[in-house]
């Protein structure tokens, strides 16, 4: 059952994808090349933009793997994506919506608004809504795979496994990136960790190893919807996973001092677990901004 989720999920997602894809580009024309340049002229812009609107979706994976459509359908220079990236990682970290969506409650509509407008509506605009009917396939795509496979986090097996993990940061690493994958969630693999956590089954530096694999894991979407991209959307990709990994690299010798302090800041364990989250993102994302001009020359001599 769990397996026949995941092939359906990851089928729709890509089926969103083409069809957002080739409704943009039937539709779009200059307009929303415009649009989309203004919003990623400068790095700063395209930060900020990156995280209100990852803020608005609530889902980083759905913006990153968005800016890879956008890049493939030749909408948007793969450079100018880079910074929406960084500013996706800091905007998936807020817990309070900017603005509420009931996103898994409205996609149904989505889908047969964009499905009967494309069917009936004549000339360039039926484009458009293609572009909606994919979009909204890609939300359910998305929304369908973390709740199909979110059950696995109740199994007993799985939990032992976190449980006997010990102190062993590179594990806990490993463990999260795996775990988050295999749910397409961070946020779902973090929730996992925060109750181990709190129930004392799992230690706070062991904690944030996993949450800083998770947020690895979280990447394989993005790079699954890449596969079947141009050169440039792959780019957009491997610039989310170098971007997390160089996180973790940054974070992983400091895990145990990171922990005391999270500890004198107080709260609840749980809530030291959220901390932690937010920490690693904002300070990644913040480090690597400086760095986006030499990656992307790294970027286009691995991938030219």
């Amino acid at each position: 059952m769990y397996l026949l989720t995941l092939v359906l999920g990851l089928g729709l997602l890509l089926w969103g994808m083409k069809e957002l894809r080739q409704g943009l580009q039937s539709f779009a024309g200059l307009y929303l090349r415009q649009l989309l340049l203004w919003m990623t002229a400068t790095p700063i812009r395209g930060f900020w933009a990156g995280g209100i609107c990852t803020a608005f979706l609530q889902s980083s994976t759905a913006l990153t793997v968005m800016a890879v459509s956008f890049v493939d359908a030749e909408l948007l220079p793969f450079e100018n994506a880079l910074a929406l990236i960084l500013g996706s990682n800091i905007g998936s970290t807020l817990t309070t919506q900017l603005l509420a969506l009931p996103l898994e409650q409205i996609t149904p509509y989505l889908l047969a608004l964009g499905a009967l407008g494309y069917l009936f509506i004549p000339k360039r605009i039926r484009y458009l809504f293609l572009a909606v009917f994919g979009l909204s396939l890609l939300f359910f795509a998305l929304s369908m795979l973390q709740s199909g496979m979110a059950p696995l986090a109740d199994k007993p097996s799985i939990q032992q496994f976190l449980q006997q993990l010990g102190n062993n940061h590179l594990k806990g690493v490993l463990a999260g990136t795996l775990l988050s994958a295999l749910l397409h969630s961070s946020s779902a693999t973090t929730g996992i960790v925060m109750l181990l956590t709190e129930n004392g089954q799992i230690t706070l530096p062991t904690a944030l190893a996993f949450i800083f694999g998770a947020n690895i894991g979280t990447c394989f979407t993005a790079v699954l919807a890449a596969l079947v991209s141009s050169r440039a959307a792959q780019r957009v990709a491997v610039f989310h996973v170098l971007l997390n990994v160089f996180g973790v690299l940054l974070f992983l010798p400091f895990v145990g001092p990171m922990a005391q302090g999270l500890s004198l800041i107080g709260g609840s364990l749980s809530r030291q677990v959220a901390n932690a989250h937010t920490l690693f993102n904002i300070l990644s994302s913040l480090l690597a901004f400086p760095l986006l001009p030499k990656a992307t020359q790294f970027l286009k001599r691995i991938l030219h």
